[in-house]
């Protein structure tokens, strides 16, 4: 899988207004050994390293830190805010800036999927650390294993980053079918993934689920006629 392409603007401000989701959230609680990531630590530099960003995207990161440093000197324990700074980090390409604050969001909030689904995307794609990522995706599932989304993460990061565990793939997404049996996302990707590699027959029946359950859906007729002609 390619790696993914920088945030861009619109990105940017569409997760601004899903972040003010988190910002009723107030913990204290940080884990032992976290101590070293301390608030001014982490709010101490903000270093545009992505080249392909604009002026006036450069503009709007500078404005967005700047706003949300500002509170968290007010209020530190700010889970919600700790995870824009990671977001905005992440965007002007500081990964480890990045990593740094979702690993405080984590420890301020622990029981939360969203820093370590975060993390586990920056080391898959970002910072190509294959075992932090499946440790991080594999925290998040265990916080909220009703989102379907995780499960995907972690298959893809078997498939893509552990060439030699690529089985893993397969079993991760069945494990999720059997708790989420009429996911179309989760159908969809096993069916293109039995299509991938041969598996005509596993494919088939995949892909014949997937038109059952997405009748308008002319990409999955398309792919199946194509597989049932071969």
């Amino acid at each position: 899988m390619s790696k993914r392409n920088f945030i861009i603007l619109g990105v940017v401000i569409f997760l601004i207004l899903s972040a003010s989701g988190y910002y009723m959230y107030k913990l204290a609680y940080i884990k032992p050994g976290a101590a070293v990531l301390t608030p001014d630590k982490l709010l101490s530099s903000f270093i545009i390293i992505n080249p392909n960003l604009s002026p006036e995207a450069i503009q709007l990161f500078q404005q967005r830190f700047d706003e949300t440093k500002k509170r968290l000197q007010a209020s530190p324990d700010e889970f919600g805010d700790w995870l824009y700074v990671g977001v905005l980090k992440k965007g002007i390409g500081d990964y480890e800036g990045s990593r740094d604050a979702f690993i405080y969001a984590g420890n301020l909030r622990p029981q939360s999927s969203t820093p370590f689904a975060n993390l586990a995307d920056l080391y898959t794609y970002f910072l190509n650390d294959p075992v932090k990522a499946e440790e991080n995706i594999k925290k998040a599932i265990a916080n909220d294993p009703n989102d379907y989304n995780l499960y995907l993460s972690l298959a893809d990061i078997y498939r893509y980053k552990f060439p030699e565990r690529i089985g893993a793939y397969e079993q991760v997404l069945l494990e999720a079918m059997a708790k989420f049996a009429d996911n179309p996302n989760l159908i969809a990707s096993l069916a293109a993934y039995y299509r991938d590699t041969d598996q005509t027959e596993k494919a088939v029946e995949r892909y014949e689920k997937l038109v059952k359950l997405l009748p308008n859906s002319q990409e999955a007729k398309e792919d199946l006629a194509e597989l049932k002609a071969k």
